[in-house]
């Protein structure tokens, strides 16, 4: 299995992060939680391009690659979601959509197909068009000032938003960031304390069930 993944933050609110994969070999690709959902443009060695929607994963989904394939992800910040389409944004839900020449079609606008530079003319020409919204709270849930509502207010709309829990993703993003810190070569028990696992077994279960990885073999997991 030999994949390059390159990846970009982004300065556009409503980007998380932006992907280029480039598939060196045939294998089989452990697509880990981000706490994102994903607009994928997939192409194939012919030079045919396939786009979809991906939602929100909890665990592990194994996704097979052929040589000569490459791709372009662009992974939506949790606050974003997609405004006529509440499927997606559950479990890890595929929806496949239409392509013609240098186009996808969603919900009946024509947009141009994702690429690694341009994602962000892409996300500002989906929400010109209504098709993707933020919701204020989960957006706020992120700041220094939280907007004011309860627990549970919070908790629906980050279910309702995201798909899955506010409780989910906090795991999801604890897990991302032990592993960024154990890849750099932090203690496994200076990153348990440091993040408020109950002791070391505690965070090895934790990134074994999130990312299926132990922490002693880490290099299949790059979204982080």
């Amino acid at each position: 299995m030999v994949q390059k993944h390159t990846s970009r933050s982004s300065p556009h609110p409503w980007i998380d992060t932006v992907w280029q994969t480039v598939c060196l070999s045939d294998g089989i690709y452990k697509a880990t939680p981000d706490g994102s959902w994903d607009l994928i443009r997939s192409v194939a060695p012919d030079g045919k391009s396939m786009v979809f929607l991906s939602g929100q994963a909890t665990e592990p989904v194994d996704v097979p690659y052929v040589e000569g394939e490459h791709s372009v992800v662009i992974s939506f910040a949790a606050h974003v979601y997609l405004a006529r389409d509440k499927q997606v944004r559950t479990g890890a839900t595929v929806r496949f959509l239409d392509v013609e020449d240098e186009e996808f079609l969603l919900d009946g606008v024509a947009l141009p197909l994702p690429t690694f530079a341009d994602a962000e003319a892409l996300v500002d020409a989906m929400i010109a068009a209504e098709q993707l919204l933020s919701d204020d709270v989960v957006a706020k849930a992120f700041s220094e000032k939280p907007k004011a509502a309860s627990r549970r207010s919070v908790q629906q709309h980050f279910k309702n938003t995201t798909g899955i829990t506010q409780k989910d993703f906090q795991l999801i993003r604890r897990a991302q960031e032990a592993v960024r810190r154990l890849k750099a070569g932090d203690s496994g028990a200076t990153v348990a304390f440091d993040l408020g696992y109950t002791d070391q077994p505690h965070m090895i279960k934790s990134i074994k069930r999130i990312m299926g990885s132990l922490p002693s073999n880490l290099d299949a997991v790059h979204k982080i």
